[in-house]
């Protein structure tokens, strides 16, 4: 009989409880803490050991379970040993990066019709384990990455033109930038930077911000680099970027000593995203022949 690790937060009792009677009734075997968890022993051993067990990890997902440091542990636990996880989705919620690339089986309308799901999957799944859990290091971590940052902006209000014009800037960006990282997990990001006078400077960032997945411009770090340490360079970069953004977008002059932000979906316009790559292009050529000079 193959077992299930079922990882919960105990705000989710109830639910808890009957996806574990779900499970029994399909045939699974099943671990959690409730029915398995010994008095007096050492819980992080005893969860480690009831994973380590287990054919399969299913993570209860709900608003509660979202900010539980041990749900989050165990999911990665199991990552690392790698079973195979499933998700199970109580409520509406942004999916977090470390589980982003992990299909749910949905709970919020149909209880039923999602503890099916979930037993289907997990026969499935466990009717071949030499293929059912094969995750590369990056599809577990809990910051972003160039694995699951993109996913994670596309379930972001405009997603799915944010996350298109994300990835244009990205892969545009990595062929003429010095360097494109990804950091953060509570804003994630990815960062274009060049290298200038012996240190990276980050010009642009692509924001995975909860509201308003934007880019965003560092108009204050130009400061140091000729010929934007003059206000008037500034100011013109910024109205070459006001000619081609819609009027309702454009940026005050104040921005041209700050960090001006656009909305990816405002860029998804091909002639407005060719002519912002054009802008920032100038920039880098710029700030490039005068390192060298």
């Amino acid at each position: 009989m193959p077992k299930v690790f079922v990882s919960h937060s105990n705000q989710n009792s109830d639910e808890t409880m009957r996806i574990v009677n779900g499970l029994k009734r399909a045939g699974f075997g099943v671990w959690v803490d409730y029915e398995n968890m010994r008095g007096g022993v050492d819980w992080l051993c005893e969860l480690q050991a009831g994973i380590e067990r287990c054919d399969a990890v299913v993570t209860v997902l709900s608003k509660a379970s979202l900010g539980s440091v041990w749900v989050e542990r165990e999911c990665l636990y199991a990552f690392q040993l790698g079973k195979p996880l499933f998700t199970a989705l109580l409520d509406d919620l942004r999916l977090p990066l470390h589980l982003i690339n992990i299909q749910y089986c949905d709970f919020r309308v149909d209880f039923a019709r999602g503890s099916k799901q979930l037993a289907e999957s997990l026969t499935s799944a466990l009717a071949s384990p030499e293929s059912s859990a094969v995750y590369p290091n990056e599809a577990y971590a809990i910051e972003a990455n160039r694995a699951n940052f993109f996913p994670y902006v596309a379930q972001l209000p405009n997603g799915g033109i944010a996350a298109m014009v994300a990835r244009d800037l990205f892969q545009w960006s990595a062929r003429i930038a010095d360097e494109v990282a990804f950091g953060g997990r509570v804003n994630p990001g990815c960062h274009v930077r060049i290298n200038l006078k012996g240190r990276p400077v980050t010009l642009l960032s692509i924001w995975a911000y909860p509201k308003t997945p934007a880019a965003q411009l560092y108009f204050d770090r130009l400061l140091s680099f000729a010929p934007y340490h003059r206000k008037t360079a500034r100011r013109f970069l910024l109205k070459q970027l006001n000619q081609m953004l819609p009027t309702e977008y454009r940026l005050p002059a104040a921005k041209s000593d700050r960090r001006p932000t656009i909305p990816l979906y405002v860029l998804s316009s091909t002639e407005i995203l060719e002519s912002f790559k054009r802008v920032l292009a100038e920039v880098l050529a710029v700030l490039r022949t005068r390192e060298s000079c």
